[in-house]
């Protein structure tokens, strides 16, 4: 079959003529389908944290405070037998979730993994992550023999695949020894890897026996991420900013409000209606509080916007639809709260006080 001698071109209009559907996220700001690698130093606890990425998309639970996505996922502990996989999901889970497919053994990059991923993923359509740990052991070449034409060849066959089935494939790899101030250039291997993958999440502890860490991600679809993780009983949790507290403290009395049907009132009325769960704040703090993580309460699926009325200021609060389960949000078509009837207060602080 002869190659064609003309580019295939679109224009802009074009373009903007066919909207582009919605990216697909298996953990909402971290990981789309494509190819990502997953960096760290030896035992700083990758494969834990990859197990337990794994465990949360089979069951469509929170990963590190990220949404996921339930779907199948394909394992391949390539440096773990059964023994010790058995023991470690133990420690995470006394209940195996289904959808978890387990692999101990993979041919090379170029010397049939991509045929019998294939294979895979045609027999189960529903596998929409792959994790490969590690890196080292699906490569011909590896290490310091390893040139940018190797790295970025091997990363691109991967993310080629990645493409083509529509999943999200996150390699593990390793660290250099050497610090560096950019964490992402401390991935072994040259920049071919990353120059070929959609992003890069990179885990380091400071010193080896500390029981926190620092995840930084990159990557084409995702704004920079920077978390600090804590690791307890082989388990990586994000530790909460003060700021990210307060919203944990605030977000279940403001689902509870909302269960009803959205609100429209003024930052004195949300304040009476929240109760004991608002006494950190006054209704001024409290509006500039919401209206500053805005895009945290839209995370959530809570959308909040401002309304000027003769002169004064109301906070409307609703559910998105997704949220709510049952198309009943208490906002309109254009994601506003309907007006809703007034309702006697609720009690004051002083009054439940007394």
């Amino acid at each position: 079959m002869s190659m064609s001698n003309e580019l295939k071109t679109y224009t802009l209009q074009e373009l903007y003529a066919h909207p582009m559907e919605p990216i697909s996220w298996l953990a909402e700001g971290l990981l789309a389908p494509g190819l990502y690698f997953l960096g760290g130093s030896p035992k700083v606890g990758k494969s834990w944290l990859a197990l337990q990425l794994c465990l949360a998309v089979c069951r469509g639970e929170s990963f590190l405070g990220f949404r996921t996505r339930k779907s199948e996922v394909l394992y391949l502990a390539l440096e773990d037998g059964p023994r010790r996989l058995h023991a470690r999901a133990l420690r995470l889970t006394e209940e195996a979730p289904a959808g978890l497919h387990l692999c101990g053994h993979a041919p090379m990059i170029g010397q049939g993994l991509e045929q019998q991923l294939d294979r895979m993923l045609a027999e189960h359509p529903g596998i929409r992550l792959v994790i490969i740990d590690t890196l080292q052991k699906v490569r011909m070449v590896a290490g310091a023999n390893a040139s940018y034409g190797n790295d970025y060849q091997d990363a691109a066959a991967l993310k080629e695949l990645a493409d083509r089935c529509n999943v999200c494939l996150l390699v593990i790899h390793h660290l250099r020894k050497m610090p560096d101030e950019d964490p992402f250039n401390r991935l072994s291997g040259t920049n071919g890897l990353t120059g070929a993958a959609d992003g890069t999440i990179i885990l380091i502890r400071q010193k080896r026996q500390e029981g926190t860490a620092l995840l930084t991600a990159t990557g084409r679809d995702i704004e920079d991420v920077e978390l600090t993780l804590e690791f307890s009983d082989c388990c990586w949790s994000r530790s909460c900013s003060p700021d990210e507290l307060q919203l944990m403290y605030l977000l279940p009395s403001i689902r509870q409000l909302l269960a009803a049907g959205g609100f429209l009132g003024s930052a004195t009325e949300l304040v009476e209606k929240l109760g004991q769960q608002s006494a950190l704040w006054g209704p001024a703090q409290l509006s500039r509080y919401l209206q500053s993580h805005k895009d945290a309460l839209a995370a959530q699926g809570i959308l909040l916007d401002t309304k000027r009325s003769n002169h004064k200021r109301f906070l409307s609060l609703c559910l998105t639809e997704s949220d709510t389960g049952d198309g009943n949000d208490g906002c309109d078509s254009g994601g506003q709260a309907r007006d809703v009837p007034s309702q006697p207060s609720s009690p004051s602080l002083t009054s439940q006080a007394s």
